[in-house]
């Protein structure tokens, strides 16, 4: 059970402090827009350092979302490469308190409050909810590809970007949002390898 014994809920907070470090320090957000502008010329979307600021928190608040459920989908390979529903008891609560604690760890950093707490759930749930529909499908419904509903990061990161061409902008954000996951499976590799 040493997987189990590596997923303290410290390790939680050492994930979370790495997300936001990549997102704050890397300027993720402004490399994705500053890259955006460039290869569309859409200037004119960029409205100052307020508004570039506002674009960069609510982006950055977006990835967080895509990275954890990214994070708990990867989670259960961590315990030799199970399925979630074939974990023991003792690794699905190993999960759990560590997802806890990244949440915890989180909503500490970013000063959460109350309100903040519960709409950053609430938009995690949607976020869990589209992707286990996409797992998997209610029965006599046949699987739905990726491509024809639109994920939350991608619908909501286009919305933000660039409203008045967002076909454009839905490309982008589905590229962005396939590099994010790519992202967080790094950081959790890196965190309990």
């Amino acid at each position: 059970m040493a997987r189990a014994r590596k997923l303290f809920p410290i390790y939680g907070s050492a994930l979370a402090n790495t997300m936001l470090l990549a997102i704050e320090r890397d300027r993720v957000v402004d490399r994705f827009v500053t890259a955006y502008v460039a290869l569309h010329d859409r200037r004119g979307i960029l409205g100052g350092p307020a508004r570039d600021r506002e674009l960069a928190e609510t982006i950055g608040r977006e990835i967080l979302l895509a990275m954890i459920v990214e994070v708990r989908e990867a989670l259960p390979a961590f315990f030799g490469g199970k399925q979630e529903r074939k974990l023991k008891t003792e690794e699905t609560e190993a999960i759990d308190a560590f997802f806890r604690e990244l949440l915890a760890a989180l909503a500490r950093a970013q000063n959460w409050e109350g309100d903040d707490r519960r709409q950053f759930r609430r938009d995690l749930a949607l976020y869990s909810d589209f992707s286990a529909r996409q797992k998997f499908p209610a029965k006599g419904r046949k699987r739905v590809l990726r491509s024809e509903e639109e994920a939350p990061f991608v619908a909501r990161v286009a919305l933000l970007l660039d409203p008045s061409m967002l076909e454009q902008a839905r490309r982008a954000a589905r590229k962005f949002h396939s590099s994010v996951g790519l992202l967080a499976r790094k950081f959790l590799r890196q965190t309990l390898g």
